[in-house]
C-alpha cells in the first residue's frame, strides 16, 4: 500500500520538474536584481550622469548660454527625427532606426559641447556602481546578473579605448542605462541589452 500511495507522489514530482522553466529567472535572483537596481538609481539620481540627467542639464544651460555649436547640434536632431518619423510613416524601418541613431548621436555631441567632461564623469558613475553592486552581491549566486555586469564592463572597456568622446559618452550612458533597468533585463532574460537600453535613451531624445 505504501508503495501505491508513493507511486502518484512521484509521478507528480517528474511532471512538475518536467513543467519547471529551467531559464526562468529565480524568485532569489530578481530580488538581488531589484537591490542592486537600486543602487544604481541611487547613484544615477544623485550624479544625473544618466542620459536623461545630461540632456535636462543641456537644454537647462541652453536657457541662460548661447552657444552655437550645441545649438547646432539640436537642431540637426530635430532635422533627423523628421526623417526618422517620415521613414517610419513610409515604412522604411531600417532608415527609420538609423535617423534616430543619428539624431541620438546629435544630441550627445550637443551634451559634450557643454559639458567636455560629461564622458569620464559618467564613467566614473559606471565604475562606482559596478563596484558597490560587486560588493553587495558578495559570493551570492546571480549568473544571470553576472552576465549583465560582464557586459556593462565591455562597454565600459570600450569607451576607455575609444578616442571619440561622442562615442565613449554613448557607450556610458548606455551601460548606466542597462544597470538602471537591471530588473527588467533579468526578469525578461533579455539578450540584446544594448538594443534595449538605446531605445529607451532614444525614446527621450531632444
Amino acid at each position: 500500500m505504501k508503495l501505491q500511495r508513493m507511486i502518484p507522489l512521484a509521478v507528480a514530482a517528474l511532471a512538475s520538474a518536467c513543467t519547471t522553466d529551467p531559464a526562468a529567472p529565480l524568485a532569489d535572483e530578481l530580488v538581488l536584481a531589484q537591490q542592486a537596481q537600486s543602487i544604481a538609481e541611487t547613484e544615477a539620481t544623485t550624479s544625473r550622469a544618466h542620459y536623461e540627467g545630461w540632456l535636462h542639464r543641456l537644454l537647462d544651460a541652453l536657457r541662460t548660454t548661447d552657444h552655437p555649436e550645441a545649438l547646432a547640434f539640436l537642431e540637426q536632431a530635430r532635422a533627423y527625427h523628421a526623417q526618422a518619423r517620415a521613414a517610419f510613416a513610409a515604412g522604411d524601418y531600417a532608415a527609420a532606426r538609423e535617423f534616430h541613431r543619428l539624431a541620438f548621436r546629435a544630441v550627445v555631441s550637443a551634451v559634450i559641447e557643454i559639458y567636455p567632461d560629461a564622458p569620464a564623469r559618467t564613467g566614473e558613475v559606471v565604475d562606482n556602481v559596478l563596484a558597490r553592486i560587486d560588493a553587495f552581491l558578495g559570493d551570492r549566486e546571480a549568473p544571470r546578473i553576472r552576465r549583465i555586469l560582464a557586459h556593462v564592463r565591455e562597454l565600459r572597456a570600450a569607451a576607455l579605448a575609444t578616442d571619440d568622446p561622442v562615442t565613449a559618452l554613448i557607450l556610458n550612458v548606455r551601460a548606466l542605462q542597462i544597470l538602471h533597468g537591471l530588473v527588467h533585463h533579468v526578469r525578461e532574460r533579455i539578450e540584446d541589452h544594448d538594443e534595449v537600453a538605446d531605445r529607451e535613451m532614444h525614446d527621450l531624445s531632444y
